[in-house]
């Protein structure tokens, strides 16, 4: 007899699996376009940018930010560097000194609002055309501003691109997991890209036309999430999102349990509440991708994962319940217990399959990279290991955006 709980599962593994061959289907489809690097002529006019680059206590980062940023390919009486202190309490400003007087890094010291006062304290006053950010603990390839960039001066239409955000010198499994499930990304937001269905501008470092914060507004605290807020904003309002999948952005990434937490219940909690915030316009044809797929599949992930993490976790609590129960009936003799039981059911395979369709995606995201397309054991740490934890903030988000309201801390 079919269970309640084998009804659900098969519901949701039809979905989780209609979107897989859906994305793989389109990484074939769009093969040329994904495979084809950014190239533009030698003699471009190249527009005048401003970079801001907000900081909170990231004395440790903020100089190799500021560094990468000086260093990049792109001209630099087009360049102007805008390094916002929000009122650090480390030395994050008495750092940052380093760059007094450099011809085009203006330095600014506020009192501490959140990271959107400090990109809006700028964006007030800021004279150019182009207007991006780059988190204080990331830092750019020399090529990323002029490919980037192209996107505008190649299509009109374009509001915002943000580059492909790779992990920074990844150590340990833990960071390595990071690193293969931010790979996976590069094939999925390009997908998303050329559908017009991108739901986040990128935090790490994406690039606007500053129109967008002239008809749209400034940025706001959107539950500690801004960067997704305003792509939110800019799709319900016909702005047209891009992502560049070859230009690369190093971010740092958490190297323990506890900060991963904090960063993934961050990210969790802001991608839930704005989009209850942006409920009504999802599922309506008139915002197209991101209203009728985008948000929906990001909101059946967690769905999913709760409920499949809570299957799996009784399946383990009754199984064990079962052998301890034999055992104290046969005094624990073990002769008629076997521990190599294989459960058989369909839904196993689909689980199989929907393990290899990521594979296959971050096995693409590495080729991409130009890094060695081949798995490795960081694919057996992610999937055994780190998808499970995932349950965790996922749930904590819930419980917080259902339960108790409460925000969640940046870090």
């Amino acid at each position: 007899m079919v269970s309640i709980s084998d009804i659900i599962s098969y519901v949701l593994t039809f979905f989780a699996l209609y979107v897989q061959v859906f994305f793989l289907l389109m990484v074939f489809k769009t093969r040329e376009q994904i495979k084809k690097n950014t190239s533009f002529p030698p003699d471009v006019n190249w527009p005048a940018v401003t970079i801001m680059v907000p900081c909170w206590n990231e004395e440790e980062t903020i100089v190799k930010t500021v560094d990468s940023l000086l260093a990049v390919d792109y001209p630099k009486d087009k360049l102007i560097i805008k390094v916002v202190d929000d009122g650090s309490t480390d030395n994050t400003w008495q750092v940052i000194q380093k760059f007094q007087g450099v011809m085009n890094v203006d330095l600014i010291r506020k009192e501490n609002g959140g990271k959107h006062t400090a990109m809006n304290l700028i964006i007030a006053t800021a004279t150019t055309e182009y207007i991006g950010n780059l988190d204080a603990d990331t830092f750019i390839e020399p090529n990323t501003l002029k490919k980037t960039m192209w996107q505008f001066l190649s299509d009109k239409d374009m509001m915002a691109v943000s580059p492909a955000i790779v992990i920074h010198e990844p150590k340990g499994f833990l960071q390595k997991a990071q690193d293969l499930q931010f790979n996976m990304f590069i094939p999925l937001k390009k997908v998303l890209s050329l559908m017009n269905g991108i739901h986040v501008t990128q935090g790490q470092f994406s690039i606007y036309r500053k129109k967008v914060f002239d008809d749209l507004g400034p940025y706001k605290n959107a539950h500690r999430t801004e960067d997704l807020e305003i792509a939110y904003r800019m799709q319900v309002n016909g702005y047209k999102i891009g992502q560049c999948h070859d230009a690369f952005v190093h971010t740092t990434s958490p190297n323990t349990l506890k900060d991963l937490y904090k960063q993934r219940l961050r990210w969790m909690y802001g991608f839930i509440n704005n989009s209850y915030d942006y409920r009504r316009y999802l599922f309506k044809s008139k915002y197209g991708v991101f209203s009728l797929f985008t948000v929906p599949i990001g909101l059946l992930y967690i769905v999913t994962t709760l409920f499949g993490t809570a299957v799996v976790l009784f399946g383990i609590g009754n199984a064990l319940y079962h052998l301890v129960s034999r055992l104290l009936v046969t005094n624990f003799h073990t002769g008629e217990i076997s521990f190599f039981f294989v459960n058989a059911r369909p839904l196993i395979f689909i689980y199989i399959v929907l393990i290899l369709f990521f594979i296959i995606m971050a096995i693409i995201g590495k080729k991409i990279r130009g890094k060695k397309p081949v798995p490795d054991l960081s694919f057996i740490f992610f999937f055994l290991f780190f998808n499970f934890i995932a349950s965790v903030w996922l749930f904590k988000a819930v419980y917080n955006t259902l339960v108790t309201r409460k925000e969640v801390a940046w870090r």
